[in-house]
């Protein structure tokens, strides 16, 4: 009998699934919204062992997240479509170098966008749809804002029964989030599993630094902000955009083991117990 190859990966990647939330050091529960009238949905962070596992990452129950710092990779299940993705530099590095062939004409184009007049702009607007945004091509072209943290108008907050520092993420003069750090002592989480959080933040920050440029062509903003800024872990954020969405911690638990029982056969009843 032929067993799907993809099959095999994705039972694969459950189980460790299971086994990094059933043997966590640590499982932070979030609320996370995709914007303010959406339903909530839980998203579980589980961190063991120099991993971090999300299930249901940014609110999508069909999307799971294992990041290993010994691979300094993240590892992205799409149970929906049945697919694995690995992202790491070198996949990032990869992609650059194929978008390199059409990178000039990406920005001659987006020149020329940015000298049509209002008139002009909108005529072609018309003819392109909603499919294309000359606004988005246009400021492609232009160099990407700086991304900051300050300090927020209320600066400590208290969320889940965990006080934060709330810190507001300024793109240019722009306000576009704001998030909640808490101390990692604070929250009983060890100084490994502190240290695995602050590499996966240090990843995120190098993997932004080298796709902003294509990001930005596919209308895509990345927040580049620098890894040391972040001098806790996140409990709550709010998107200032006008989406609204939110993510706010509800819960921090420790599991017990699960305890390994052995699979009988009941003659009787014709059943596993």
């Amino acid at each position: 009998m032929k067993i799907n190859q993809s099959a095999v990966y994705l039972t694969i990647c459950a189980s460790l699934v299971l086994s990094s939330i059933a043997h966590a050091d640590v499982i932070l529960e979030y609320l996370v919204k995709e914007s303010r009238v959406s339903a909530a949905t839980t998203q579980y962070v589980a961190i063991k062992n120099e991993q971090i596992m999300v299930r249901a990452a940014g609110g999508d129950k069909n999307i799971d997240l294992l990041y290993r710092h010994a691979a300094d990779s993240v590892l992205i299940v799409d149970h929906s479509k049945r697919t694995l993705m690995t992202v790491n530099e070198q996949q990032i590095d990869h992609i650059n170098q194929q978008a390199q062939n059409v990178q000039p004409l990406l920005n001659g184009l987006g020149e020329q966008v940015a000298k049509l007049s209002p008139h002009q702009r909108h005529k072609w607007q018309e003819l392109l749809g909603g499919a294309v945004s000359l606004d988005t091509i246009a400021k492609a072209t232009e160099p990407p804002e700086p991304t900051k943290l300050v300090p927020a108008e209320v600066r400590v907050r208290n969320v889940a029964g965990v006080r934060c520092q709330a810190m507001r993420v300024m793109q240019g003069a722009k306000p576009v989030a704001e998030v909640c750090l808490a101390d990692a002592a604070t929250m009983k989480i060890s100084e490994n599993d502190a240290a695995t959080i602050r590499a996966l933040f240090c990843l995120y920050e190098r993997l932004a630094t080298k796709g902003q440029g294509l990001a930005r062509q596919l209308g895509l903003m990345l927040p580049n902000i620098s890894a040391h800024q972040i001098t806790g872990i996140p409990i709550e954020f709010q998107d200032l955009s006008k989406d609204k969405g939110s993510m706010i911690l509800c819960r921090i638990s420790t599991h017990q083991p699960y305890r390994q029982r052995r699979c009988e056969f009941h003659k009787d009843t014709k059943r596993y117990r």
